[in-house]
């Protein structure tokens, strides 16, 4: 009986402890909906603890089964009723895309409606066209736009430039006249937009279209949500203070090593994939002072410009610091010639201070900015518009975009 007694209580404080590390989710004062969100959290602990299961096990590699893990989730929303768009499963010069366009636009054949290309984020090895197509049918709706979702080739099967390639090669052919009417689009009225990732690709889309002279057509606005714009500092003040994450996947250079197929150690995160004489090079155009006071309280000036790198992980990581990969890092020049862009930030994100850094850059080069900040809400929240993780934040945000493309679009 003692034993049965004994085993019992080890059950018991396992199972509460268990439930206790689901449960918590640090540094989140102030931050609403925590039912919800502690819920996504358990959530996604489970996915990461399944997908390090899998990889210890020899089953299937941590990044296949988080990627996978989107399919799951997309089935605990609400079956979709649609009534107002159409929607189209094809291809744009090889590439798959999803176009959502009015339902009445079928009726006036030589109507042109201007168009938003959409770039999912997803670490550039995660995330589909299905996982965001919540933001891009809501988008489609509440502008009566035309909306495109770009399927690109993720990594690691298909690593840098492939995913890049595929986003330039349908702006491309949206961008063309001929192309565009086909879709019933005006392509002098054409933005691009994507998140965390695809924020990235939108990023740097849109200076590959703006430094090209023989490029008769740019896109007219760039949205970028919560965008990944460089990978030269990874010790400025938003990666070093503590704020609630959600998504935990990978160890600290997995993401990269998955996207440029390089082997990327994990001291990348204090900065030893750069010499000092490239510190030096660089820094002008990751400016701390461009980083707002309150969010520099402890951490006042970059902490490692002193201090000379691993030299095997700096040739392996020299390829990240090209304006593909790092649009943040570019001449003012290059800048200058981006169009209208709309920035969306969010407080608890280890990108937040680049966005602010972009920003400030942009508006000083005369770009059109508009940049939106939102407290108290987390990176990747924009993606919870339905379904049993719905939050309002979401519905904010999207309001937002959807009222400044109307604007400006």
């Amino acid at each position: 009986m003692a034993r049965k007694l004994q085993l019992l209580a080890i059950i018991t404080s396992i199972l509460i402890g268990i439930f206790a590390y689901l449960y918590h989710v640090p540094n989140s004062e102030g931050v609403p909906q925590m039912d919800r969100i502690r819920l996504l959290s358990a959530s996604m602990k489970i996915i990461s603890f399944v997908g390090q299961v899998s990889e210890t096990f020899g089953f299937a590699p941590a990044w296949y089964v988080q990627r996978n893990s989107g399919v799951i989730l997309k089935k605990l929303k609400p079956t979709e009723v649609n009534v107002n768009l159409k929607i189209e499963d094809t291809t744009i010069d090889g590439v798959r895309v999803r176009i959502y366009s009015p339902f009445d636009l079928k009726d006036d054949k030589t109507k042109l409606l201007p168009a938003i290309i959409f770039f999912h984020g997803g670490a550039f090895y995660m995330g589909s066209i299905e996982t965001h197509h919540s933001i891009t049918r809501e988008l489609a709706l509440q502008t009566s736009f035309i909306v495109i979702s770009v399927g690109y080739r993720l990594a690691p099967e298909y690593p840098f430039p492939a995913g890049l390639d595929d986003c330039i090669k349908v702006t491309q052919y949206v961008l063309d006249t001929n192309n565009a009417e086909k879709l019933n689009i005006d392509s002098k009225r054409v933005a691009i937009s994507g998140d965390s990732a695809g924020g990235n690709l939108a990023a740097v889309t849109a200076m590959r279209f703006a430094n090209n002279s023989n490029n008769s057509s740019i896109p007219r606005l760039q949205i970028l949500i919560y965008p990944v714009l460089q990978f030269f500092d990874f010790m400025v003040p938003s990666y070093l203070t503590p704020a609630l994450h959600i998504f935990h996947f990978g160890r600290g250079g997995l993401v990269l090593e998955l996207y440029i197929n390089k082997s990327i150690s994990e001291d990348i995160i204090i900065n030893n994939h750069t010499s000092i004489e490239q510190k030096k090079q660089y820094r002008r155009f990751v400016d701390w002072s461009l980083i707002p006071n309150e969010y520099r309280q402890i951490y006042k000036k970059p902490i490692t410009d002193n201090i000379d790198g691993n030299p095997k992980l700096i040739e392996n990581a020299k390829q990240i610091l090209h304006p593909d990969l790092s649009p943040l890092l570019v001449e003012n020049e290059d800048l200058s010639k981006l169009p209208s862009t709309y920035i969306l930030t969010v407080d608890h994100d280890r990108l937040r201070d680049e966005s602010f850094i972009y920003a400030a850059r942009l508006k000083t080069n005369g770009v059109d900015v508009v940049h939106r900040h939102y407290e108290n809400t987390f990176h990747g929240s924009l993606t919870f518009l339905d379904g049993l993780f719905e939050l309002d934040i979401a519905h904010r945000m999207l309001s937002d975009i959807v009222q400044y493309l109307k604007d400006k679009l």
